[in-house]
């Protein structure tokens, strides 16, 4: 099964200087919005303009994966400090029990990111946060951003750093994809996994379909996703079970 969802079907909400577009229910977009697929809760490009801040209050048991597309972010995470975050960099917060405020603003200029929320496996445990620097020791195609399968770090040395995956309570990997024109990936998974896909720019064709910058296409049966690059592509990749 794959659906391609255009940028058109997906939840548009303005915050005074923040902007994002939801690909499942989140806040004021709710009625016939998707609740979620599979452990993937939430998937949001949040554009932020120069000075602005979005802000999560009281969060718990969720993953929060966060991934600058451009500009500078700042992430501050009640009893957990903060982070800078440049182009590329991913930061995680595992809420655990609960998190009070987490805030991610800008200084002097815009930027835009992308949030992904997943459901972890068990409720609870302490909240905590991991930063990955861009670079990543798969190549510049193939970027394991974030893992809920420790068989994906088995050396858990320097994380953040070397480019190992942050870790996730999560049976879901996330991945970033950087393709030439003409370039292709395959995505391994399995029939019973859910794959969501977010075109972050370009155009690519996935198992027969097109999709263009802004789309989500959601998969499951595939024992195998292949992405054929039709211009220069940045793919956003989740799979969950």
């Amino acid at each position: 099964m794959i659906k391609v969802r255009q940028p058109s079907e997906l939840g548009h909400l303005v915050q005074q200087s923040i902007k994002l577009d939801c690909h499942f229910a989140f806040r004021a977009y709710a009625g016939t919005a998707s609740l979620h697929w599979g452990r993937l809760r939430v998937l949001n490009r949040i554009e932020l303009e120069a000075d602005a801040a979005f802000r999560l209050d009281h969060e718990s048991a969720v993953e929060i994966v966060t991934l600058v597309l451009d500009g500078m972010v700042v992430a501050l995470v009640d009893g957990l400090g903060d982070s800078l975050l440049n182009p590329g960099d991913c930061h995680v917060v595992s809420a655990g029990d609960g998190v009070a405020l987490a805030t991610w603003k800008t200084g002097g200029a815009p930027a835009s990111l992308l949030q992904l929320w997943l459901l972890p496996e068990e409720e609870g445990g302490t909240p905590e946060i991991g930063l990955r620097r861009e670079g990543d020791r798969f190549g510049h195609q193939h970027a394991l951003l974030a893992s809920g399968f420790p068989t994906d770090d088995p050396e858990e040395v320097d994380q953040g750093r070397s480019g190992d995956p942050l870790p996730l309570k999560a049976r879901a990997r996330v991945l970033r994809l950087a393709l030439p024109a003409g370039g292709q990936a395959v995505i391994p998974t399995y029939a019973d996994r859910c794959v969501y896909v977010l075109v972050a720019a370009g155009h690519v064709e996935i198992l027969g379909h097109d999709a263009g910058a802004g789309c989500g296409i959601a998969i499951t049966g595939c024992e195998t996703v292949v992405a054929h690059a039709l211009e220069p592509s940045t793919l956003v990749v989740c799979d969950s079970d």
